[in-house]
């Protein structure tokens, strides 16, 4: 039996079309004892309760229709359209591609990982995120992250 790592005091906005998926990682969270959970299925509705209720981390699904996914990413990232450029989001993508992995990291995703996801998985993930925080830097009005290997070696 695997015991879950506890976040007690973090909020998570988890934005996915799919309300079966939402359900699933709904649980994980609640398991992981995160019981400030806002959920979007949408990108207007995303908007909204990201304003609204400042999430500490977005769980982001990179598939959202209509190309949605790495839109939401880059308004989070603006800092024109986003009062919380630097929340940590968390890319889930179904069928991840180099070229989606990239242009994902490239728009400012904390960490990329692939549908379905485990309660191993997405708490490690979110431990990563919450213990070993990613240093920003603000390039044109957008917030984007410093690469893993130049944060770590520069300091």
């Amino acid at each position: 039996m695997h015991i879950a790592p506890s976040f007690p005091n973090l909020s998570v906005l988890l934005i996915d079309a799919s309300p079966h998926y939402r359900r699933i990682v709904r649980t994980m969270r609640y398991q992981a004892q995160l019981h400030r959970n806002f959920e979007a299925s949408d990108l207007a509705s995303a908007a909204t309760i990201f304003i609204q209720k400042q999430p500490n981390i977005v769980i982001l699904d990179w598939d959202l229709p209509d190309g949605a996914g790495p839109r939401c990413l880059t308004a989070i990232r603006s800092q024109k359209t986003s009062p919380f450029a630097k929340a940590p989001v968390l890319v889930m993508m179904e069928r991840p591609d180099k070229r989606a992995v990239v242009h994902a990291a490239k728009l400012g995703a904390h960490e990329i990982v692939t549908k379905p996801i485990s309660p191993n998985n997405l708490w490690t993930h979110l431990s990563g995120i919450i213990n070993v925080p990613r240093k920003y830097r603000e390039n044109d009005g957008r917030v984007t992250l410093v690469p893993r290997a130049i944060s770590n070696s520069m300091f």
